[in-house]
């Protein structure tokens, strides 16, 4: 299914636009700009939307001829004040000019905005006290919004001030050191000498450092479970703590591999679960290799994983007239660390955190590692898992639901941990969808379609059939032929499409 859209160039959108073009091009470049703050690397898909769609062979110059209008808007990079010359209250007046230009159109009276789409996913912008959109944008950008399209994280949110959201993608944690659009791998990082094989690779396997045998066999693999993150005493974080409490030491069978359970939260002691059952509490030592080699933890070497509090490379001081070394990067060196232990784990522990969602399922497809997630599964296949007419996801994605796992972790993965030792076929066939899929998922893959796959994900969630009608006529030069239902717009999703189905339910329902 084609997408026809039309983008705006009015001349105050363009003036935002232009002003965002240093940070957004250097994120495009991989050289992440020094006063744009890291934590929302995992927010900056709208960078790579408005990339990929300049150049789309489906973008339009016609107005009359599209069939959704794009509006080019840097909302993360708005909030963060970012963008070269923009204040707050320029960032109002430049909004409010830009709205009384779009509702000057009659394109969007046409359907009353509903066909206009902006993609900004910074949970702060929502209809919250925490940074609102009005907050950003002003007043009437916040009335705008109320009747337009939003790409958000989640289709579904509480107060929600847009009148309709499509879930798309998180950006990867290693988006923000790599260049779009280019294979990013840890040995790309050795070799540009932002991290030393010395620091990184704590499995004492040096010699392979540059050319593991991960890159060419799966199956050859280091570690079963993957998780890297906080791991703090907050309430969404249930589910992180009990993996790191019941799954350090514990081998789904004798002489199979270690964990990589790693936390970013300050040093914390649990009670936890030894390999034989038996409860202890413990603290999490620190890491990387250089300070926990001969650390025993379960019998086993902090070399080898289990459990960690992950640290940071350590800042080196410059004499006079010293260039700064590269690995006084610590995003560089934290980015390269988590790559490597996920590159060479099998599965990847997809936790829930403070909402239902998580980001670490776009990093699980980067590495062509395989996600297991761990949530409440209806709710998050209902609002949080883009694309689901386009990618199969149950096919390659485990998903485990959050009361099952409380009740025992461990039971819980070992259906999963069965299939990857006694079902190689079927491991096979998960890698193969996700590898062929994950370019609709992936904003900076070689060869990204995320933006098409938005577009489509927005025609069949938020356009009705009155609109899509009303595109069909005004652009089939003699009006309808045959059948309506035969045309594209209407084909039925490839895959089901659990999204839209529930909220046909809901819709028959209310």
């Amino acid at each position: 299914m084609d997408v026809p859209f039309y983008v705006y160039e009015t001349p105050a959108l363009m003036e935002m636009y232009n002003r965002c073009q240093e940070p957004a091009r250097a994120i495009l470049e991989g050289a992440w700009p020094a006063h744009v703050p890291s934590a929302i690397k995992k927010k900056i898909g709208e960078i790579f939307w408005l990339d990929q769609l300049w150049n789309d062979t489906w973008r339009t110059f016609d107005p009359d001829q599209a069939l959704v209008y794009v509006l080019p808007i840097y909302p993360a990079l708005l909030f963060e004040g970012a963008c070269e010359g923009v204040s707050g209250k320029e960032t109002h007046e430049l909004a409010t000019r830009a709205v009384h230009e779009i509702t000057a159109m009659p394109y969007f009276h046409r359907h009353g905005g509903l066909d206009h789409v902006v993609i900004g996913t910074d949970w702060r912008l929502r209809g919250s006290r925490h940074g609102t959109v009005k907050t950003v944008f002003g007043s009437a950008f916040q009335d705008f919004v109320g009747n337009i399209t939003w790409g958000r994280f989640k289709a579904f949110e509480g107060r929600k001030p847009w009148r309709c959201s499509v879930t798309v993608p998180f950006t990867s944690a290693m988006t923000h050191v790599q260049k779009a659009y280019e294979p990013f791998t840890k040995e790309s990082l050795l070799k540009r000498g932002f991290i030393a094989p010395e620091d990184v690779f704590e499995d004492d396997r040096l010699d392979t450092a540059f050319d593991p045998l991960s890159r060419r066999d799966w199956f050859a693999r280091h570690y079963n479970l993957f998780f890297q993150g906080q791991v703090d005493a907050r309430k969404g974080y249930r589910y992180r703590r009990l993996g790191m409490q019941h799954l350090a030491g514990w081998r789904f069978r004798p002489n199979t591999s270690s964990n990589v359970l790693v936390s970013s939260s300050k040093p914390m002691t649990y009670q936890v679960l030894d390999a034989d059952g038996k409860e202890r509490r413990e603290p999490i030592p620190s890491c990387p290799r250089k300070d926990g080699i001969n650390k025993e933890v379960f019998s086993g070497k902090m070399g080898k994983f289990e459990r960690c509090n992950g640290q940071m490379a350590p800042e080196k001081e410059k004499g006079a007239g010293q260039q700064s070394d590269k690995r006084t990067d610590r995003g560089r060196y934290a980015a390269a660390t988590f790559l490597h232990r996920l590159s060479n784990s099998k599965l990847n522990l997809c936790f829930r955190g403070d909402d239902l969602t998580s980001n670490r399922y776009t990093d699980g497809l980067w590495a062509r590692t395989l996600n297991v997630l761990v949530t409440e599964i209806k709710e998050f296949y209902r609002s949080a898992m883009p694309f689901q007419c386009e990618i199969p996801w149950r096919n390659f994605t485990y998903a485990i639901d959050g009361p099952e796992f409380v009740r025992s972790p461990r039971e819980s993965l070992t259906p999963i941990l069965q299939e990857v030792y006694d079902d190689p076929a079927a491991v096979r066939e998960r890698l193969r969808l996700q590898d062929y899929y994950s370019r609709k998922a992936l904003w900076n893959a070689p060869g990204s379609t995320t933006a098409r796959s938005t577009l489509r994900a927005m025609t069949r969630q938020c356009l009705t059939d009155e609109i899509k009608i009303d595109f069909i006529q005004r652009t089939s030069g003699s009006g309808m032929v045959g059948d309506i239902g035969e045309h594209p717009l209407f084909a039925p999703c490839a895959f089901p499409d659990t999204l839209a189905r529930l909220e046909e339910q809901r819709a028959h329902d209310t």
